[in-house]
């Protein structure tokens, strides 16, 4: 019989302790793990792949493990065979095993406790008298008198009575078997044996002595975790790095396991089927008859021939498998002749330090070593490729991690575009910018949510935690506080490009748009020109008119780039634009200006040009008739106040001879005065007329121009 212990796999490359390790079986080769899928919803998919030359072969799983087990296992039997049927034993828990049991047996603790339990148990004491054999009578016990010593008393073979003092018993054999047995598992139960004992599968095999099984199935594992490492050089690329975290807690180490990491979260969920369920049933008990039937006489005939047995049915054709093609390892690669001794001091200038007998390099060849040893130290050790919903990393080659470890994988070595700028989150506030590195991941994959740890200039220059960056998308990662910058904003809203968009029963619809402009001005008190970025929300329902070709869109926010020279100041502008639809009942400035802008498009209508020339024609004598009407009001206002001037001095003039001439000559300019307010009065009136006539001929031409 094949026997496969089942644990949990993990993996890894750098690996750490979890604590002390556990004792476990080590599983027999023929069902080893041979992959592991882990996700990011806290479950693994595993596969076991093995020779077995038997009729079925057996997995132990843990008890935590076993529901997730029975609703994912699959198994598949390349070798042309087939599983015919799983077994496994039901699940019982530990108080109903106990209730099992007798109480003396579960309630016994120690030997002089256990020993009354025992009466009438034939057994075999090893004393320090000697050997005593017989059938247990009791056990006296010293209870209330400390110096008493508590005695066991057999009963021998020869019907005598032996006592021995229990502190003296070394060794005693129970010749009860059933008892022997009731109280193993009562240890067994009070040690918790059913929440670490594994549960045995047994998977039968049918077909050929011989299968190739593969038996797949998912149970619940440690999320992985990615982190990442970020090194920024002015004028250059960043270096970006990033390890995923897994842990084999799983009592099992996994050794050559093909890996993979998905990146997503397939639905997944706990359901019992290891317990038994019982569903309540009516008890009809009632409904059972109260007397039974006599039987009645007998049946007396000749039996009938036997009828002919059906025929065999026609075995099934076993199931077609395809066994996995095994391609031929890779030749070793050619070893590279070494450089000569002219190529290295080509490469960089170095000394020999004859003291610390190392080699050293010297000048800006430093930095060109380390980026270097930096891109080979950590080589990514997976290949990344889409499948359906989900992104996975897969191992290149086999991964092996002990058991109760932690390790570390790199996911991602490379090159991408980036640079130290200076980002204003909360430009409105009076806190400092942040530092923060500007990271624009390529196609190649996404990068998950994690912490990142970033060096700049070969020093590091803070941490920070990156959200999930997908391809061509790109992110800022803010590491540090910095100061030394003044910030204005300002904003101004117009309305512009109204045009003519439909009139219809004198009602006239114009369109156009809003433009709502905001300008960023900053001072810089620094010595180096930097690039720095302003977080702006934008308004809902806008668009951006012209924006920076360097500008960076989050949704509903943006990042304004600005380049400030050193100790200078820069300005940048965001215009956004929204559609805008006014409806009017009557001639408006808008109104006239969208029909003047009308009549001069190439593609105008005559049928409504006509009307609307006429409309503005009217209206430009409307807007004469009102300038005109304005301006005899005012002569109108000047006449009332001097004839009010005139009225003021005849009354305040003397009734006698001498006051005589200048009462007539007021008189006169009152007479005067009185003719000119007629005529302006006279001329306000005909100018009312025809405002009211115009105003009725604009009403009717706005009848006559129809646009849809």
């Amino acid at each position: 019989m094949s026997r496969t212990r089942f644990l949990l796999p993990l993996i890894g490359v750098v690996a750490c302790t979890h604590g002390p390790q556990p004792v476990s079986v080590r599983p027999e080769p023929d069902l080893s793990v041979s992959r592991v899928i882990l996700y990011q919803n806290g479950v693994g998919y595993f596969e076991r792949r093995g020779r077995v030359d038997a009729s079925h072969v057996e997995l132990r799983v843990r008890p935590d493990q076993i529901n997730d087990v029975l609703k994912s296992l699959t198994v598949m039997d390349l070798a042309g065979g087939l599983a015919s049927a799983v077994s496994l034993p039901v699940e019982r828990t530990a108080d109903s095993l106990a209730a099992e049991l007798p109480a003396q047996v579960r309630n016994a603790s120690g030997l002089q406790s256990l020993l009354p339990v025992l009466r009438g148990a034939p057994v075999s004491v090893e004393t320090a008298r000697g050997p005593l054999t017989g059938r247990v009578v009791g056990v006296e016990s010293g209870a209330g008198d400390e110096k008493k010593e508590a005695l066991l008393t057999l009963m021998t073979e020869d019907d005598q009575l032996v006592t021995t003092p229990v502190s003296g018993v070394k060794r005693l054999v129970i010749g009860d078997g059933a008892l022997s047995a009731g109280l193993e598992r009562s240890l067994e139960i009070s040690r918790g044996e059913g929440a670490w004992k594994p549960v045995t599968l047994t998977l039968h095999l049918a077909g050929s002595d011989r299968h190739d099984v593969i038996v797949s199935y998912i149970h619940e594992v440690p999320v992985w975790r990615p982190a990442y490492r970020a090194w920024v050089e002015t004028g250059k690329k960043v270096r970006l790095q990033g390890w995923a975290v897994v842990d084999n807690v799983s009592g099992e180490p996994w050794k050559d396991v093909k890996l993979t990491l998905a990146v997503g979260s397939p639905l997944s969920f706990r359901y019992d089927l290891h317990t038994p369920h019982g569903v309540a049933r009516p008890d009809l008990t009632s409904r059972q008859p109260q007397l039974a039937d006599a039987p009645p006489p007998p049946d007396v005939g000749y039996e009938a021939a036997p009828a002919p047995p059906p025929p065999a049915a026609a075995a099934a054709p076993a199931p077609e498998y395809y066994a996995e093609s095994k391609t031929a390892a890779p030749s070793s690669p050619r070893p590279r002749p070494a450089p000569s001794r002219a190529k290295r001091s080509q490469a960089a200038e170095m000394r020999l330090d004859s003291v610390e007998g190392e080699m050293q390099i010297a000048g800006p060849a430093q930095d060109e070593v380390r980026r270097s040893a930096l891109a080979r130290s950590a080589a990514a050790l997976v290949t990344g490729r889409e499948v359906g919903a989900l992104y996975t990393y897969e191992a290149t080659a086999p991964v092996t991690v002990p058991d109760r470890s932690a390790a570390l994988i790199n996911i991602v070595n490379r090159e991408v575009e980036g640079e130290d700028v200076f980002l204003f989150r909360e430009p409105e506030s009076n806190a400092a910018p942040f530092r923060a590195v500007l990271l624009r991941n390529g196609k190649e994959a996404s990068l998950e949510s994690g912490p990142i740890t970033l060096y700049v200039d070969g020093t590091f220059a803070g941490e920070g935690f990156i959200g999930r960056v997908g391809r061509d998308e790109t992110a800022f990662i803010p590491y540090a506080r910095e100061g030394g910058f003044a910030v204005n904003l300002g904003a101004d809203s117009r309305v512009d490009s109204m045009h003519l968009a439909k009139v219809t029963d004198g009602r006239i619809t114009l369109q156009g748009r809003r433009v709502y402009a905001r300008k960023v001005s900053m001072q810089s008190n620094r010595d180096k020109e930097v690039h720095a970025f302003v977080k702006i929300t934008l308004t809902p329902g806008t668009e951006l008119q012209d924006p920076p070709a360097d500008l960076v869109r989050a949704g509903p926010d943006v990042f304004l780039p600005l380049r400030i020279a050193a100790k200078g100041k820069a300005e940048a502008k965001l215009v956004e634009t929204s559609p805008l639809e006014i409806a009017e009942m009557g001639i408006t400035d808008q109104v006239l200006e969208a029909f003047r802008f009308y009549v001069t498009g190439k593609s105008v209508e005559e049928a409504v040009a006509g009307p609307i020339r006429e409309l503005l024609k009217n209206r430009e004598e409307i807007t004469r008739l009102q300038i005109s009407t304005k301006s005899l009001e005012e002569q109108r206002e000047v006449l009332a106040r001097e004839n009010q001037r005139i009225e003021d001095s005849l009354y305040a003039l003397p009734r006698d001879a001498a006051a005589a001439p200048l009462r007539k000559q007021l008189m006169a300019q009152m007479e005067k005065s009185a003719s000119s307010s007629a005529e302006v009065a006279r001329k306000l009136v005909e100018n009312g007329i025809k405002l009211a006539a115009c105003a009725e001929t604009e009403l009717q031409l706005l009848r006559k121009i129809t646009l849809k």
